[in-house]
């Protein structure tokens, strides 16, 4: 009983973790995060230095949730503390795939690594109060469970993120296409059409699009600010667009019949994709019918037999003695 109750106490204790963390996620995803900052800087920035007093901004502050004023700047601050172990390479690593899945938590490559030591040392605190009391084949079997929990939730978390991101982006990557024709078409450049798209759409490619305009603002070249765009995401679609981009711009082609073609182009490869992912399904299907669905129809079929099965054997045990 001693060895059981620090034992619940700890995986209630990495739940709660958990808990916190999904919250976390789910607060700052949505779209009520992006109308308090509209907000606040519709509110103050465009009032003049003397009339943002303090207690204004401290409404504005105060305006966030728990989670977004308390836990989340703990969790940065103890990252960033414990990431300052991290060894170059590993945080040039991280700093991409940050990149890639668009700054989750506003988290940067330290503070990422700083909370993936915490899980770390959390696992093996866990550890240590599975095995003080006696190691045994059960404890031994549990502190593996929560090694492999502890050690690669973050990496798991940040790899789907950076998934679901790219989808998104080839997902959105042949509407934006379009809007880009379509405003070429109406008289606009292409660095406008790029700017206008960015502006009216809230998806994962115009805030890439953004990005890209504000770099051209401040003095880069189109050609390196989409080359850095491709290369910031590393997804296929986007390169070969851009090199298309940057070929017809060199050539002197329309932009405008270059992007339609392309957007033509996005909608075949999506389609195949959905293809390719519908094949898939047969096998995905097999594990949960084989442990699921199997095991309910023999016990729905075979289930009424087994007693007569049961009475028949014992009758004929009965007769051989």
């Amino acid at each position: 009983m001693q060895t059981i109750v620090p034992i619940v106490f700890g995986i209630l204790l990495l739940a709660g973790g958990l808990i916190i963390l999904v919250f976390s996620i789910r607060s700052l995803t949505t779209d009520d995060v992006s109308r308090r900052l509209n907000t606040y800087v519709a509110e103050f920035g465009a009032r003049p230095r003397s009339m943002r007093t303090s207690a204004s901004v401290r409404r504005a502050e105060l305006s966030g949730s728990f989670i977004s004023r308390a836990v989340l700047p703990a969790f940065r601050y103890i990252g960033r503390l414990l990431g300052r172990l991290g060894p170059n390479r590993v945080m040039k690593d991280l700093d991409r795939q940050l990149t890639i899945a668009g700054r989750p938590l506003g988290l940067g490559p330290r503070e990422y690594y700083g909370i993936s030591l915490v899980f770390t040392a959390f696992g093996f605190w866990l550890i240590y109060l599975v095995l003080r009391e006696g190691i045994t084949q059960q404890s031994m079997v549990l502190s593996i469970i929560i090694v492999i929990v502890t050690t690669y939730l973050p990496r798991a978390w940040l790899r789907r993120r950076v998934r679901v991101r790219q989808d998104k982006i080839r997902r959105g990557l042949a509407d934006a296409l379009d809007m880009l024709s379509v405003c070429a078409n109406a008289g606009l450049g292409f660095d406008q059409s790029l700017q206008r798209v960015s502006e009216y759409w809230n998806t994962a490619i115009a805030e890439e699009f953004r990005r890209t305009v504000s770099e051209m603002g401040l003095g880069v070249s189109r050609q390196d600010a989409l080359r850095n765009m491709s290369d910031r995401l590393d997804i296929t679609e986007l390169s070969s667009f851009v090199a298309v981009i940057l070929q017809s711009d060199q050539l002197g082609m329309s932009i405008a019949d270059t992007l339609h073609s392309q957007a033509d182009q996005m909608r075949v490869e999506r389609r195949y994709r959905a293809q390719e992912q519908a094949r898939k399904i047969p096998l995905k299907m097999l594990f949960p019918m084989l442990f699921f669905i199997l095991p309910a129809i023999f016990a729905v079929v075979l289930g009424p037999a087994i007693p007569i099965l049961v009475d028949l054997f014992a009758q004929l045990m009965a007769q051989i003695q």
